[in-house]
């Protein structure tokens, strides 16, 4: 329900009515909404795992990496849905937003930026990545043609360019 309407349409009773239960049981295991939210929603891969092989054995074709490793996990059925959640929830709620910023500023984009040459590297992981979530938020949230229909080879193709030019790195 957080991946489909968003934190703040969520409502604990909704939630307990497609459960089955009652709220009360909810609040027990829980204690609010907030909680519940941090225990079923988390981030669906590990980010370590995700920066060595975004990482590979250097900085060559990084955008490249950095690109497909992001529509992967946009585009699998498994991925996307906490994925949603998150960026949905990143927007009216402060403890979605709080993944978030947790995710970009201690858990993947300080193993980019040090991988980068020259000034500015966390500003530039930082633009690159603006890039990708631009587009997952066009594409799954708002959901705008031509681009939510586009094939992934397609965007991949047409973002790396964006992401490399961010990033730095020549083509």
């Amino acid at each position: 329900m957080f991946a489909e309407r968003g934190y703040d349409k969520t409502s604990l009773r909704d939630i307990a009515a497609a459960a089955q239960v009652d709220p009360a049981l909810i609040r027990h295991y829980f204690g609010s909404k907030a909680e519940l939210f941090r225990a079923t929603v988390g981030w669906p891969f590990e980010p370590e795992q995700l920066s060595g092989r975004i990482l590979g054995d250097g900085t060559g074709e990084l955008a490249e990496r950095l690109t497909a490793a992001f529509f992967e996990f946009w585009e699998h059925p498994d991925t996307r849905p906490p994925l949603l959640a998150i960026l949905r929830g990143a927007a009216t709620h402060e403890e979605s937003a709080a993944l978030v910023r947790q995710f970009i500023e201690q858990r993947l984009y300080p193993q980019i930026a040090t991988a980068l040459r020259g000034p500015d590297s966390e500003l530039r992981v930082d633009l690159a990545m603006g890039q990708l979530l631009g587009i997952a938020y066009l594409r799954h949230i708002l959901r705008i043609e031509p681009i939510a229909s586009q094939s992934t080879e397609e965007l991949i193709a047409r973002a790396v360019p964006a992401v490399r030019a961010h990033l730095g790195e020549r083509s």
